[in-house]
């Protein structure tokens, strides 16, 4: 393989071929790391198929971990609990970068900024190469949000951190109160089981899972959930769950599926008071229609969250330090490619769908 080279996607013939070039001069403020594990989320498998759209020819890639090889001369470095960063350091960072003056970093939704860089998301060309985790290397840009890998942490876990982990977090941080609550997940993929297992360890209730695979709901049962349900089955049954619940629905509801179905049985089953938090629907789909009498009687809330904020990322980092033993997160990395044959692994993943596939660099 060669010292410095990047795996381009082009959309037009859905190739991923090699593209040899030298090393940038590093500007101000930024890092040059070294990358050593990149996972494949689905938004990755999404843009090779074309489900989701992105500046082509690209470097995808944006769960990723590396070793910190160059900073940019005469001045210090430090990660988000305030660190200081040397050569060496092996770390993972925040998805993007943003700009600090931006009014949407003030109000804590940095991924929303007006001046955002998206790792994995960005145009290669003459002046932007490195940028993605399917890569040799990958320039930080200032305003990354960036901390070093806990010793407790599986290194070819960690790349699942940056993305599922702390997108989950995010819709942790959304609800008002889950201590004691019936919390339904909707998807048993890394990120529904990431929050099954946030949840049992902020104390709800009881934990729901469904989903449409028995494989993945048998699973679920390792990471905290009390009750998995195939939502293929009929829908009655469901009455069986939620009968034994005080308000006779689910108190908290997350979406991970991003199916409008799952979300409408979601709705279906809400307790009064119940809050919806919507993560899994960021490809084109359909709308949903919502009664408004129902969402009154029922004092119904419903929030979305797109990816994370510093805050997020840095409670992610210090749940997989403090529990990364107690539930098999390990397993979620269930194939594993070198980086030359990338495309091979985007062709796993499409047929076999597990639940990453890891790109060991």
């Amino acid at each position: 393989m060669c010292s410095s080279c990047v795996m381009l996607f082009n959309e037009k013939n859905g190739s991923i071929l090699p593209e040899y070039t030298a090393l940038p001069t590093l500007q101000k403020g930024e890092i040059l790391v070294k990358n050593k594990y990149t996972t494949l989320c689905g938004s990755d498998l999404h843009t090779f198929t074309g489900r989701r759209k992105e500046p082509s020819p690209i470097v995808l890639g944006h769960e990723i971990v590396g070793e910190i090889l160059e900073l940019a001369q005469n001045e210090p470095f430090y990660d988000l609990n305030g660190n200081i960063l040397k050569a060496g350091d092996l770390i993972t960072w925040t998805i993007f970068a943003a700009t600090e003056s931006d009014e949407f970093v003030e109000d804590k939704m940095p991924q929303k900024s007006a001046s955002l860089f998206k790792y994995g998301h960005v145009q290669f060309t003459e002046k932007e190469k490195f940028n993605g985790g399917l890569g040799t290397h990958c320039v930080l840009k200032k305003g990354t949000g960036i901390l070093k890998v806990p010793l407790s942490v599986d290194e070819k876990f960690a790349p699942i951190i940056n993305c599922a982990g702390a997108t989950a977090m995010a819709a942790h941080r959304l609800i008002d109160q889950i201590e004691n609550k019936n919390v339904l997940i909707l998807g048993a993929g890394v990120l529904g089981l990431i929050a099954s297992a946030i949840a049992k360890q902020k104390k709800a209730a009881t934990v729901t899972i469904f989903d449409i695979d028995d494989t993945r709901l048998e699973k679920s049962k390792s990471f905290g959930a009390d009750t998995v349900y195939n939502s293929l089955n009929p829908i009655e049954e469901l009455s069986a769950i939620t009968s034994k619940f005080y308000k006779n629905g689910f108190d908290v509801v997350i979406d991970m599926s991003g199916s409008v179905d799952a979300i409408k049985t979601g709705l279906q089953f809400s307790a009064t008071g119940a809050q919806h938090i919507w993560i899994g629907a960021v490809t084109p789909t359909e709308n949903i229609e919502i009664n408004p009498e129902v969402m009154i009687r029922k004092l119904l809330s419903i929030k979305g969250m797109h990816n994370y904020n510093y805050e997020d990322f840095i409670n992610a980092v210090n749940f997989f330090e403090d529990h990364f033993t107690d539930y098999p997160f390990g397993t979620f990395v269930e194939k594993e490619f070198p980086l030359q044959e990338t495309e091979k692994a985007f062709q796993y993943a499409i047929k076999h769908k597990p639940y990453r596939v890891l790109i060991t660099i």
